[in-house]
Order: structure tokens, then sequence, then C-alpha cells
């Protein structure tokens, strides 16, 4: 009975060798499962047998993932803390943002020289208007890099939120050249071959990540942060027209598209002007607030 017990007990609670020989034999019986599907059409009993091993040892597999993935996670987290960079990432939300945005930073600086000389060589004003659009998406990104340290103030953080706010204006100029020719001339592009699911599958999840992150800025209050998920929702709501455009021109190319991309970019257009203006607003106020509570306490003082 306590042969059972013991068994049933290492069964419940894997570790160690039994563990590393569980996953050994689970890679065997799924490989031997595939290659007899694959060259022994014919069904037969150890067809069955098989497919039940597997069965079995997959049930068990999500098991021993399930039962380890806390115990994983602490050794993971223990390990990490151990380096100063990645305990930072993990205890800074700040911080692992600024880090995040900086390789986001890089990756819209080579995007930006990727669309210029496309533009430049194929004469595309589709691609200069890209360009254009990212190359002010990227130097919003690194004036706040370069003047977070210089922003140390209260009041110097509203004005580089207000000023932030006002290149947002002028980012959704330069979109709605984009929006124009494309409404327009019916201009379009395409992806080419299944890097479309590609893009649209990146395009919703950076939707999805920016809007998440939103809402999570505004309980930090820290107008740093909130400035840096702004900008990357406004890049993420104008990634969903450009996707549009591609996916009419990708599955439905014989269409006239123009309207439909038209209202789409017209009404993205809309949103992020009133994003900037929230923030021109937000910012203002608080300037105002700063500002009198400074006067007040010099007339205290005085």
């Amino acid at each position: 009975m306590n042969f059972l017990k013991n068994i049933w007990n290492k069964i419940k609670h894997p570790k160690g060798l039994p563990l590393f020989l569980f996953f050994l034999w689970f890679v065997a019986i799924t490989t031997t499962t595939i290659l007899l599907v694959i060259f022994i059409h014919d069904q037969t009993v150890i067809h069955f047998i098989l497919y039940a091993l597997a069965a079995i040892t997959l049930a068990y597999a999500i098991y021993t993932l399930i039962y380890l993935t806390p115990k994983m996670k602490d050794g993971m987290i223990k390990l990490l803390y151990k380096n100063k960079f990645t305990k930072s990432l993990l205890d800074d939300y700040g911080y692992r943002t600024t880090i995040f945005s900086a390789f986001s930073l890089l990756i819209n600086i080579t995007y930006v020289a990727f669309l210029g000389v496309t533009g430049i060589m194929s004469g595309s004003a589709w691609y200069i208007s890209l360009t254009v659009y990212y190359l002010v998406l990227s130097l919003m990104k690194g004036s706040l890099f370069y003047s977070k340290h210089k922003h140390n103030t209260p009041l110097k953080k509203a004005r580089a939120y207000r000023f932030s706010g006002i290149m947002l204006l002028f980012m959704t100029i330069a979109f709605s050249g984009i929006v124009v020719l494309v409404y327009t001339s019916n201009m379009s592009f395409e992806y080419a071959g299944l890097m479309i699911y590609v893009v649209a599958t990146f395009t919703f999840y950076k939707l999805g990540i920016a809007l998440y992150n939103i809402f999570k800025a505004r309980k930090q209050n820290n107008l740093y942060i909130q400035t840096i998920r702004n900008i990357n929702l406004a890049s993420a709501l104008i990634s969903i027209v450009v996707l549009q455009v591609a996916m009419f021109q990708s599955f439905s190319p014989e269409l006239n598209k123009s309207i439909a991309n038209g209202l789409t970019g017209g009404l993205i257009s809309i949103i992020i002007m009133i994003l900037g203006i929230f923030m021109i607003s937000k910012a203002n106020k608080q300037i105002t607030k700063i500002k009198q509570a400074e006067v007040t306490n010099d007339t205290t003082i005085k």
C-alpha cells in the first residue's frame, strides 16, 4: 500500500529523474504516433493503442506544465533579481516602460529608413507620406528620452506632456496626407505572400497592448509614462488604417476601397487629434495649478 502511495505522490508531484524520463517518453511516443500515421495508413490495433497512450501522455504532460509553472516562475524571478538591470525591469514600471519604448524607437528608426529609401527609389507618395508620419513619431519618442532627466520638476514634466500633445496634432496632419491620397486616388499597397497575416496579427496585438497600457498608465499618475502610452496608442491606431488598406488590396482588389479607407482614416485622424487636444488641455490645467501653487508659496514665505 505504501509503495502505491509513493508512486501516486510522485505522479502528483513530478520532479527530478522521473520527470526527465517522462518527457523522454513523451517525445518518443509522440514521434512514433506521428510516423505511424504518416507511413502506415491502414488502421490497426497498434494505431489505437498508440493513440490512447499518446492522449494519456499528452494529458499528463499538460498537468506537469501546469504544476511546474509556478515553480519555474519563482525560480526565474529569483534568477532575474540577481541582476541589477533585470531587477529594475521587474520592480520599476516606469523603468520598464522606458526600456521597451527605447527598443520600439530603434524599430521605428529602422522602419523610417526603409520607407524613406523605398519611397525615393519608387517615387511613391504613399511611402513618402508614411515616412513623414513615422519620422514625426520617432522624433517624439527621441525627444522624450533626451529630455527625460531635464524634466525633473512637475512644471517641466507638464510642459513636456503639452509639447507631445502638440506634436500629436502635427502627426495627425502628416497622416491626413496619407488619408487624402488613399481617398482621392484609391491608392493601395499589399504585403507579399503570407506577410499580411503576420502583419494583421501584430497590428491587433499592438492595439490591444496599447489600450491595456493606456488604462494602466492612468493609475501611475506619471506624465512621462502617460506620454509614451499615448504615442503608442496613436501609432497602433494608424497601423489599423495601413492594415485595412493592405487587406482590401489582398482580398478584394476589384472593389473601390477609397470610401471605406477614407472613412476609417478620417475617424482615426479625429481620434488622434482629440487625444492631442486632451493632452494639451490637461497640461495647461496642471501648469496653471503649479504656477498658482508657486505664487501662493512665495506669498506665504514673504
